[in-house]
């Protein structure tokens, strides 16, 4: 017998004459929980009520028994057996619905057991050991929560596992309690829970947890260095309240860029730190472990770009570029420094996971750096490598690759090399200067000068001892067309005060104190007053008497030179000896070159106009300082 199909009978014969479960039941003298059974398939009534039923009905016994009209009638033993199997099955779902409700209770009492038996040990261990030694949840809602689940769990497992058996009165209670309970701890953390905005965050590979507490009344910002899952501890506020949201970013798995504003709007920062790198394992300054130039990578690029120097950090990044003071640097532990420009933080820079800290220089010896903006946007991340110098034991870690005695001009810093190794910087600002002319300064060992201008005024910077001691010299205001030195003490100088289309005003001085004074031995050609240069004169000394000046057109075309034999005070004209048609061609005169032998040679050009023979040269030597020259051919 189905006892499904019986109720959905007697559902259906009910409904066919219109009457309520309650109405049926008044009518047999049984209740409507019982109808409710039967139509559900949850019971089935006493053989004794199927007559009552078939009555109320109009139906046959035999049709309630099969749960259908028109079926055989059934004999009285097939109906008692028929009942005895319907009993049987009925009393089998039942309590087969029970075991699973005792097992469902059990394992509800068991998981809760366990959540009671951990949030219990929990609270405890966090109210009397880890409170008093300045440990808090990282949110101030967890707290309440885990009381929260304490109260819970204790109920359900008082509901499943203990009061079994049905005991109303006994289950309100529990309830009653519950609530109560629930309602007094929500209280609380109505009151206290919600008087700071937490934030937790993980670092990509939850190696590092961020914990800060907002007051959100007095946006006071609580820092927690040290955080793991639920409780942090190490406790830091903020110097400046905070107005508004705040942005977090990881740059690295232990590096964390937090940026806020402040009640005034002020942007504000501040960088939290969880480790060093490898090869660092004592405190070192960020910065000076920096040294040198470093460009984006891959490839060094040039969109973004940082200059550790003497005149500070400069960086440029696109169209942008601005300098730092070192002291305008805030370092936060030894992976990250801000720079700021005006109080106002600009830029983080900090150091990447693969970098490693010489332990004897305190130089990064490899890996890369990550260059962020501060903003409150989504800041743009730059990775970038260092493309500086730097040889296997850390001696020499230059910005500059300066080869021997060469120079080379970074970030208006100059830098000389005597051995291709070693890098010195020479003292001055050289920002306006792109490169010397030859001609104009000088890298040798006994005597290291280069001029430069400043503020309009021209300066001279000179070292007799390879750098280790350098003079500044104010020339005034001039320009330095020309300086030669013959040794530390003995040099000459062509300087212009004036220029003018195609000619120039200066003079050619001469100091003998190593650059300290100048003295002027020839101010040009022409009347008293009026005397000139050309714009592209060079000077050349091989003595103290005897050197030579070159006086271009302005064209290019022709050079005429000019020749002293007593330092420079009187200056006579020299040609060489050439057929009328070859002086007409070879017109360019160069200053001329002095070998080891004392043998000079003077190259004679066609100049800018010269195509005769390809542009060739005519060449000439003299062995007797320029008193005769001799023709060698033609190059």
């Amino acid at each position: 017998m189905d006892n499904l199909k019986f109720g959905n009978f007697i559902k259906e014969l009910r409904k066919e004459k219109n009457m309520t479960q309650k109405e049926l039941a008044e009518k047999i003298g049984l209740t409507d929980k019982a109808i409710s059974k039967w139509e559900r398939g949850l019971s089935f009534p006493d053989i004794t009520m199927l007559g009552s039923l078939a009555e109320v009905f109009d139906v046959d016994v035999s049709e309630i028994l099969n749960g259908e009209r028109g079926k055989e009638k059934i004999s009285k033993e097939d109906i008692e057996k028929k009942i005895e199997e319907a009993v049987e099955k009925v009393t089998l779902k039942k309590e087969k619905r029970e075991r699973r409700i005792k097992i469902l209770k059990r394992t509800i009492g068991i998981i809760a057991c366990v959540l009671f038996v951990f949030s219990f040990i929990l609270q405890l261990g966090y109210l009397f050991i880890l409170k008093p030694r300045d440990y808090v949840y990282v949110s101030d809602l967890l707290f309440y929560i885990v009381n929260e689940i304490i109260i819970i769990t204790f109920c359900l497992i008082f509901l499943a596992l203990v009061n079994l058996k049905r005991n109303k009165i006994k289950n309100i209670i529990t309830i009653v309690i519950m609530v109560l309970l629930t309602i007094i701890n929500l209280a609380f953390m109505i009151n206290n829970g919600f008087e700071n905005k937490c934030i937790v965050e993980f670092s990509n590979n939850f190696s590092n947890e961020l914990v800060l507490k907002k007051n959100n009344e007095t946006g006071r910002i609580t820092y927690y260095k040290d955080a793991k899952l639920l409780f942090a501890t190490s406790e830091q506020e903020f110097s400046t309240q905070v107005e508004g949201a705040i942005k977090t970013q990881w740059l690295a798995e232990d590096i964390c860029n937090i940026t806020y504003k402040d009640r005034d709007g002020i942007l504000r920062e501040y960088v939290a730190t969880y480790g060093d790198r490898e090869g660092g394992d004592f405190y070192y300054n960020v910065v000076p472990a920096l040294e040198g130039e470093w460009n984006e990578t891959p490839n060094y690029t040039n969109s973004a770009s940082i200059i550790f120097d003497s005149k500070g950090i400069t960086i440029e990044t696109g169209k942008t570029k601005e300098l730092f003071e070192y002291e305008d640097c805030e370092q936060f532990g030894v992976t990250a420094v801000v720079l700021y420009k005006d109080n106002i933080p600009r830029f983080v820079i900090s150091l990447n996971e693969d970098c490693v800290i010489d332990r004897k220089t305190d130089i990064l010896r490899d890996g890369t750096i990550t260059l962020c903006e501060v903003t409150m946007e989504r800041s743009k991340i730059y990775t970038l490598g260092c493309s500086s110098n730097k040889d296997d034991d850390l001696s020499n870690y230059n910005i500059a690759d300066v080869d021997a005695n060469d120079y080379e001009i970074k970030n208006g810093i100059l830098y000389i090399s005597y051995d291709g190794k070693n890098v010195i910087e020479v003292p001055g600002d050289f920002s306006n200067v792109d490169k010397f002319e030859e001609g104009t300064y000088q890298v040798g060992e006994e005597k290291t000068f280069f001029p430069y201008r400043d503020d309009e005024k021209e300066y001279l910077v000179y070292s007799d001892d390879m750098g280790v001691n350098w003079n500044t010299v104010e020339l005034g205001k001039t320009t330095v067309q020309a300086m030669q030195f013959l040794n530390p003490n003995l040099g000459y100088m062509l300087e212009f005060k004036d220029v003018a289309v195609g000619v120039a005003f200066g003079d050619i001085s001469k100091t003998t104190d190593g650059g300290k004074t100048w003295q002027v031995v020839f101010k040009g050609f022409g009347n008293s007053g009026e005397e000139i240069f050309r714009r592209g004169s060079k000077i050349k000394f091989f003595d103290e008497n005897l050197g030579f000046l070159t006086m271009p057109e302005i064209s290019g075309n022709t050079s005429e030179l000019y020749i002293t034999r007593d330092g420079g005070v009187t200056f006579t004209r020299m040609n060489v000896q050439q057929t009328e048609e070859d002086s007409n061609i070879y017109d360019y005169y160069e200053l001329p070159e002095k070998d080891d032998n004392g043998t000079l040679t003077l190259e004679v050009g066609q100049g800018s106009d010269g195509d005769y023979e390809g542009g060739n040269s005519k060449i000439y030597y003299s062995y007797d300082n320029a008193n005769t020259w001799e023709f060698k051919g033609v190059e």
